[in-house]
C-alpha cells in the first residue's frame, strides 16, 4: 500500500501537520508496511503557474503538442497520485480556503485529457477513485453553532479532487486553534481523530493482499503434471 502525505502549511509545528500526521499514523497501523510518498508542500513549496506550463493548457493543439519540458513537473505530480492507494492532505485554512502552495498542487494535478475530460455534462474524472483524508485547522470556527466564517476550503478542495474522480474524501476538521493551548489542542486532535472513517482503507489493504498473493502463487514455481504417457 501506498500513502502520498502532502502538508501545506508554512510552519512546522503546525495544527494541520499534527493532524495530517496522526491521520498517516493510524492508516500506518491498518498497514504496517505500507510506503509514504510525501510532499511538503509547506517547506518546499510549487511554482505558481509558469509561461511553459499555461502554453501547453492554451489550447487542444498546444496540449498535443506541448512545448519541451512544459508538463514534466506535472507529471510528476500525477504519478504521485497514481501510485498511491490513500491521500493524507494536511491544511490550513486560509482567509477562508486553501493555502496558495496547495492550490499550485492543485493546478498541476487537474489536467483536461489526463486527469479528467470535458462533456457537456460537465469535468469527468479519468483516475481511479481512492480514499482522501483532509486533515483541516481553522483559527476561527466554520462548522456547527459557533460557525462565524464562511467555509470556501471545503466546497472547493472537494470539487477539484472530484473533477478528477477521488470522491471518496473525508474532512477532519480542527477548528478554533486560535483559542488553543497545545494540550488542549491534543484533545481537540483526539477528538478530530475519533471521527475518521477507515473503512475505505481496510477495503484498499484486502484488495492489495489478495493481488499480492495472487501474483505470489502466480510466479513461484508448480510441479509438473505427470506425463501422460
Amino acid at each position: 500500500m501506498n500513502i502520498l502525505h502532502i502538508d501545506s502549511s508554512p510552519r512546522q509545528q503546525s495544527h494541520s501537520r499534527q493532524l495530517s500526521a496522526a491521520i498517516v499514523k493510524k492508516l500506518l497501523e491498518l498497514a504496517p508496511g505500507a510506503d509514504i510518498i510525501r510532499r511538503d508542500l509547506g517547506a518546499d513549496p510549487l511554482p505558481q503557474t509558469e509561461a511553459l506550463y499555461a502554453a501547453a493548457l492554451a489550447s487542444r493543439a498546444t496540449l498535443a503538442a506541448p512545448p519541451a519540458g512544459s508538463l514534466d513537473l506535472s507529471e510528476q505530480l500525477m504519478r504521485e497520485v497514481e501510485a498511491a492507494d490513500a491521500v493524507v492532505i494536511g491544511t490550513p485554512m486560509h482567509n477562508l480556503t486553501i493555502p496558495s502552495v496547495l492550490k499550485a498542487w492543485i493546478d498541476q494535478i487537474l489536467r483536461v485529457g489526463r486527469t479528467m475530460k470535458s462533456t457537456p455534462a460537465g469535468k469527468v474524472g479519468m483516475l481511479w477513485d481512492r480514499p482522501v483524508f483532509v486533515g483541516v485547522a481553522s483559527g476561527g470556527f466554520f462548522t456547527g453553532e459557533r460557525a462565524n466564517q464562511p467555509d470556501f476550503l471545503t466546497p472547493y478542495l472537494s470539487g477539484a479532487l472530484s473533477s478528477i474522480g477521488l470522491k471518496s474524501q473525508q474532512f477532519l476538521p480542527l477548528e478554533g486553534t486560535a483559542f488553543l493551548d497545545w494540550e488542549h489542542a491534543a484533545r481537540a486532535r483526539d477528538k478530530a481523530l475519533a471521527a475518521l472513517d477507515v473503512t475505505a482503507v481496510e477495503r484498499v489493504t484486502e484488495i492489495s493482499a489478495n493481488v499480492g498473493w495472487m501474483y505470489a502463487d502466480l510466479a513461484s514455481p508448480r510441479q509438473a503434471s505427470p506425463s501422460a504417457h
